[in-house]
């Protein structure tokens, strides 16, 4: 087997089914893209070659800018508070026992198979002003001052789709963190307990530098899903009110569906794609750059 890993040709053959698969349904499909934006098109003709005016309009244009400050936002909620819960929940699901565990390593998945349509829509009736669970219990606590209608606040619609969004696939994260608590050996926590070590000091020195892989994994997909995020947006605020929770994927939809002009959505296509690459980049060179093997 070594023998066939040090042949580069030997390496190049396996890997070319998974290559052509690849070009074919990723790298191919982008060139029509790239073409379209360079041209005033509408969907099913074009009208004429624009050059970069798609990509001028696109950078000129603050809901562009919205969108990507929006997404910030729902990337740092997902990464400072909604994986940190789902580490904590894997940690604490390794405590239990055999049936427990197996009870919300099912049950955590329901949400994340859920359609974000019928997800929404609970969620909708969660945040409802008049007769919602949020406003229900802020009114039972005597706060009722602070019950308003979440959705169409502009202080606080972004958050309400971040909260959704974080609590689809917290418990899915979960999953893949447990999974990979289950790899590592239990002879470097016995050994930390011998030397005294609690279990938060075995978390920080132990379990977290050695799921620094796993960590990096959840981060990528979660943040690109952060950036894709649509349906939510849509089933909830429809971007409103005003450009509040308005993401690029939604200005993308609008600008090539509702104005059709599949020109400058191209352009946002392209960029957002630029944006993607740009991020997981970061995240694959500055988390866990050190392999760890154990």
């Amino acid at each position: 087997m070594n023998y066939y890993f040090k042949n580069k040709k030997a390496m190049l053959l396996f890997a070319l089914p998974g290559l052509l698969l690849y070009t074919t349904f990723v790298i191919f499909p982008l060139i029509p893209e790239l073409l379209i934006s360079f041209q005033k098109h509408n969907g099913i003709s074009s009208s004429g070659y624009v050059g970069f005016e798609n990509f001028k309009w696109v950078l000129t244009n603050p809901r562009f800018w919205i969108g990507n400050k929006n997404i910030l936002i729902v990337m740092a909620f997902s990464t400072f508070v909604g994986l940190p819960i789902s580490l904590i929940l894997a940690i604490m699901l390794d405590f239990q026992g055999k049936k427990v565990r197996r009870f919300f390593r099912t049950a955590s998945f329901i949400p994340a198979v859920l359609a974000v349509t019928v997800i929404s829509q609970i969620w909708i009736g969660i945040y409802n002003p008049q007769w919602g669970l949020v406003n229900t219990v802020l009114r039972g606590l005597g706060l009722e001052n602070w019950s308003h209608a979440w959705l169409t606040n502009q202080d606080t619609a972004l958050i309400c789709v971040a909260i959704v969004f974080v609590w689809q696939y917290v418990g899915f994260n979960m999953v893949l963190f447990y999974a990979g608590l289950k790899s590592i050996p239990k002879t470097y926590y016995e050994a930390a307990l011998i030397d005294g070590a609690g279990p938060i000091r075995s978390t920080i020195k132990i379990t977290i530098p050695l799921l620094q892989d796993i960590i990096k994994y959840v981060l990528i997909i979660s943040v690109l899903g952060c950036m894709g995020l649509f349906v939510h947006v849509k089933m909830l605020t429809s971007g409103g009110p005003g450009d509040a929770s308005m993401t690029v994927i939604y200005l993308l939809f609008n600008t090539s569906f509702k104005d059709m002009e599949f020109g400058r959505g191209s352009a946002i296509a392209i960029l957002f794609l630029a944006e993607c690459v740009l991020v997981a980049g970061l995240i694959n060179r500055f988390v866990a750059r050190e392999k760890i093997e154990f």
